[in-house]
């Protein structure tokens, strides 16, 4: 159902301005009266007309009369305006009153009547010009004492300053003129305002009058339509009778589409929800009965049986014993509202259990800095104080000394622009004094003109962090001093690349640790394929948690840095995380041990070779010759065995000393080595013993052509004092493997071809296996 609202046009009268109207009705007298006042000023004009003064007087009346004319042409502007803007209105008009009252003040002083006959017609004058004056002025005080008081002083300073007859009755008439003038004003002012009242208030009355009618007529179709168009439900129930009258809205709110199925089917106290029931009955009882104001939540059952919630307000028409006559009650649906409020009750319970959860001071504070909320286990376990302690107090009244003002503008500056700041660093102090390092996020929020409105942040404990900080920069510079110390050079390698190095390993290197810091490791190796070998099996040895051991050759590749080549013992072992293979990182640890692989080459040579003619001694040459021999006969290759033994050497030692023999020793051997090939084998085994062997020949001519060679370069001559010892050689050859198969057998045989060569002659060789001619040695001499 639907009603068409009735127009009713009523114009409303303004509040009363009495002033306003004073104003309007002032200046409406005023836009006239102008012209008298000039005419009273042409009469004090005329009265020093044949005087000196003449001309001044006539220019005085002209400057008077285009005051007058411009208050005259002021005043009528004014009144034809609908509104008068009452300030500035009242402002001008008691200018001109002011500027017309100093103009009539200057006429009576620079215009003095030169007879007694004249002072008098210029005090008429002043008289008319002040009675005169209460017409534009009398309405309005201001405006009036403003013309008045310069008249007023100037007439009576020219009957005191002029000798004129009866002075003093003159100066009381002219005051009691004066004192009658302020009490006509007054009384035209209050008379006129009061007037005007009782014309607003008649006109007030009838235009209500009119309304009241007109609003009695269209109220029942406007209070119906205002009931179907608000939000809310209305009831209306006859306390007396029973009688009920729902709005359309109530019925909708509780979904029902049919009003007469929802009149049938609806008991207000039947549709109540059995928690609420006896509450809000006893509330509607207690309005109707005591007058107690009935608002209160609760459910009503739908047209479909749930229920929703309803805001209920109810008021009661009483009689004139008191007695409710009506319950008049409206319902709005706030379903919505009531589980938008469980939803927030339940985040701001779920908040609060994540703030007090959390052991940080979680804090917000106004745009001043005082502090409005804080978390209550942040501020009793992390500052020691209780919440209502903290509250109303400055953020940086818990700045540590050391944490000042400006350090806080400096780190804070941000947030005081409407920028948050996170994680920075602060120093405060507990209740108990104790300094708590902390670190301080903040998070401004703005007004709508993008102020700081408020600033929420949280102050994270991390003493503890600085402690460990701390104590892991002593240990850092403890490593850092034993680092530096070692005796040891150490590197740290990531990818290959060197990261750190200490002083020891470039000392070791001969270079800088600039100059090692950033080069690759194969570089500072002598073979750069070992990294490869040294990565692999240190990833293998980290695996089960172990350190690799690695024997190699470091070297300062650029000569520029005066580097050099050392032997060390390698340490290396994993830092990096599992899996990362290639980028792992590696701790290096070389020990220098150039000396001791010196002293164990020193050993193995002395142990290996001949100590008076540096040849390779027995033991050598069996271990290279069974390995030689093993490659020819894998290789298929013919080999010989060659023993070579000195002709005369004892007599050497006998006739000229052991030193001489030993002498001959070193010199022979010089001498075989340099006939033979670089990868040809010759060894003393003791004596004047020699034993060569060749490797790999084509033919066993070669081995004799070795053996011619040998000999030649065997023999020498000794002379000493006028004595003489010659020395020869005498050679056995054994062919591989023609005369054996191994080392043992190739030395038998050729030991016996070597005697057979001592028995057939001396310095000359003998084959163990002779050829097919019938002479297979050759004699040199």
């Amino acid at each position: 159902m639907s009603f068409r609202p009735a127009t009713i046009f009523l114009t409303l009268p303004p509040e009363p301005n009495v002033a306003g109207e004073l104003l309007r009705m002032s200046m409406a007298l005023g836009r006239l009266t102008w012209i008298g006042n000039l005419g009273l000023a042409l009469l004090l004009v005329m009265a020093v007309w044949g005087t000196p003064l003449a001309l001044a007087g006539l220019a005085w009346w002209i400057a008077l009369g285009i005051a007058l004319l411009a208050r005259g042409f002021y005043c009528a502007r004014q009144v034809a305006r609908r509104a008068l803007p009452a300030d500035a209105a009242h402002r001008n008009y008691a200018l001109f009153a002011g500027v017309e009252g100093v103009l009539w003040a200057g006429g009576l002083i620079a215009l003095p009547a030169p007879t007694p006959v004249g002072m008098l017609l210029q005090f008429g004058l002043s008289v008319a010009a002040v009675v005169g004056s209460l017409l534009p002025y009398g309405a309005v005080p201001r405006a009036w004492l403003a013309n008045v008081i310069p008249l007023g002083f100037a007439q009576l300073a020219v009957l005191l300053t002029r000798d004129l007859p009866m002075v003093l009755p003159l100066a009381f008439a002219w005051a009691i003129c004066i004192s009658i003038a302020v009490f006509a004003s007054l009384r035209m002012q209050r008379g006129v305002a009061d007037n005007l009242r009782l014309r607003f208030q008649a006109q007030e009355a009838a235009t209500q009058k009119e309304l009241t009618l007109a609003e009695l007529n269209h109220g029942r179709d406007q209070l119906r339509l205002a009931l179907e168009a608000i939000d809310a439900g209305i009831a209306d129930t006859n306390v007396a009778t029973g009688e009920r009258f729902f709005s359309a809205r109530y019925a909708e709110i509780l979904g029902y589409t049919d009003r007469a199925a929802f009149m049938h089917a609806h008991r207000f106290s039947d549709a109540l929800h059995d928690d609420d029931r006896a509450r809000v009955l006893e509330a509607r009882r207690r309005h109707i009965e005591e007058g107690v104001p009935f608002r209160e939540e609760f459910r009503l059952r739908t047209a479909r049986g749930d229920y929703v919630w309803v805001q209920a307000r109810g008021e009661s028409t009483r009689g004139a014993d008191g007695r409710a006559s009506r319950f008049v009650m409206s319902i709005v649906d706030v379903t919505a509202r009531r589980e938008a409020e469980t939803r927030l009750i339940a985040s701001e319970r779920r908040y609060r259990a994540l703030v007090e959860a959390s052991p940080s001071l979680i804090w917000m504070c106004d745009h001043d800095g005082k502090l409005t909320f804080v978390s209550t286990r942040g501020s009793r376990g992390l500052y020691g104080y209780e919440p209502r302690h903290m509250l109303g107090r400055h953020v940086t009244a818990f700045n540590a000394p050391e944490f000042g003002r400006r350090e806080f503008l400096r780190r804070f500056l941000p947030v005081y622009h409407g920028q948050p700041v996170y994680d920075i660093e602060a120093t405060h102090l507990s209740r108990t004094g104790k300094a708590i390092h902390v670190t301080v996020s903040a998070l401004p929020t703005l007004d709508a003109n993008g102020k700081v409105e408020s600033v929420l942040g949280i102050c994270t404990d991390i003493t503890a962090l600085k402690g460990r900080e701390r104590e892991l920069r002593v240990a850092l510079r403890n490593q850092q001093v034993i680092f530096d110390a070692a005796g040891e050079g150490i590197a740290f390698v990531r990818d290959g690349a060197i990261e750190s190095a200490n002083g020891a390993l470039a000392k070791m290197l001969g270079v800088t640790r600039e100059w090692l810091i950033g080069r690759q490791v194969r570089e500072i190796l002598s073979r750069p394929g070992d990294w490869d070998d040294i990565r692999r099996v240190t990833h293998a040895a980290g695996q089960q948690g172990e350190a690799a051991n690695h024997e190699v050759m470091m070297r300062a590749p650029d000569a520029a840095t005066g580097g050099r080549s050392v032997w060390c013992q390698l340490t290396s072992r994993t830092v990096g995380d599992e899996g990362e293979a290639e980028a792992a990182k590696m701790i290096l640890v070389l020990t220098d041990i150039t000396t001791l692989k010196r002293r164990e080459e020193l050993a193995w040579h002395q142990a290996n070779h001949d100590e008076l003619t540096g040849l390779p001694n027995r033991r050598l040459l069996v271990e290279n010759a069974r390995r030689l021999l093993s490659v020819a006969m894998r290789r298929k290759r013919l080999a010989a065995l060659m023993l070579l033994d000195l002709d005369g050497f004892k007599e050497v030692n006998d006739v000229f000393g052991h030193a001489h023999g030993d002498t001959l020793l070193r010199r022979v051997a010089l001498r075989l080595s340099s006939v033979l090939r670089e990868y040809d084998l010759v060894a003393r085994t003791g004596g004047d013993e020699f034993v060569v062997l060749l490797p790999e020949i084509d033919e066993p001519q070669v081995a004799s052509h070795v053996a011619e060679k040998l000999i030649a370069a065997a023999a020498d001559n000794i002379e000493d004092t006028g004595r003489s010892v010659r020395i020869r050689a005498s050679v056995g050859i054994a062919l591989f493997p023609a005369d054996g198969q191994d080392f043992d057998s190739l030395m038998v045989r050729a030991d016996a071809a070597m005697y057979a060569a001592k028995a057939a002659g001396k310095n000359q060789y003998r084959l163990a296996s002779p050829p097919a001619e019938p002479d297979a040695a050759t004699a040199l001499h």
